[in-house]
């Protein structure tokens, strides 16, 4: 009898020596499997989370905080200018131009490369575009353009300072300043003649 206790003590041992060395770690590796898999998760809806917020604040910096609502009405005089000087006129074929941009009102003349161009809201709170080009006309021939495209409008002005020339008018609820230099290739990074920069903002 004391040896089938014996016996019997011995198996009851052994099956429990065979679980502890098969059964706990299966179940110790399931509770890290499943912890890891929970971790995982929180950090991949992290991820999710996080990065359109700041896609989307990097987004508001690069956007205006206002974007102009003043319809453009082109004076008959501005389109008798763009009509009879069209063939230099620059065509947005490939949408180089910020949005809405009033191409129709004050183009791009004699464009060689577009640098840049931005929808803008000035300190004042009022939106608007500026963009920027090389040509390879001279000043003059730029100035020639631009000077009767705006010389008709109230507030028209012009000045010349160190070898640029600065036109500022009003048209269509839209304050104008166009300013036309020699191309500084250091300063532009763009091979040309002129370059122009664009102002133009709602008032």
């Amino acid at each position: 009898m004391k040896l089938r206790y014996i016996l019997i003590s011995v198996l009851i041992i052994a099956v429990l020596i065979v679980g502890a060395i098969f059964i706990f770690p299966k179940l110790t590796g399931n509770t890290t499997s499943n912890n890891t898999s929970g971790t995982s998760t929180t950090n991949t809806t992290n991820s999710t989370g996080t990065t359109p917020t700041q896609n989307s604040a990097q987004t508001s910096t690069n956007q205006p905080s206002a974007t102009a609502t003043t319809t453009v009405t082109v004076p008959q005089e501005m389109k008798t200018v763009i009509e009879e000087n069209k063939t230099e006129v620059f065509v947005d074929t490939s949408n180089q131009l910020a949005t809405d941009y009033p191409s129709q009102m004050i183009p791009l003349y004699g464009v060689l490369t577009v640098g840049d161009s931005y929808q803008i809201t000035n300190g004042a709170g009022d939106p608007g575009w500026t963009t920027s080009y090389v040509s390879n006309l001279s000043t003059n021939e730029i100035i020639a353009f631009y000077r009767p495209l705006l010389e008709k409008q109230s507030d028209f002005s012009e000045e010349t300072a160190a070898q640029s020339t600065y036109l500022d008018a009003t048209a269509s609820g839209y304050t104008i300043s166009i300013t036309v230099s020699p191309n500084n290739q250091q300063k532009t990074d763009l091979e040309g003649n002129s370059a122009v920069t664009i102002f133009i903002e709602q008032n």
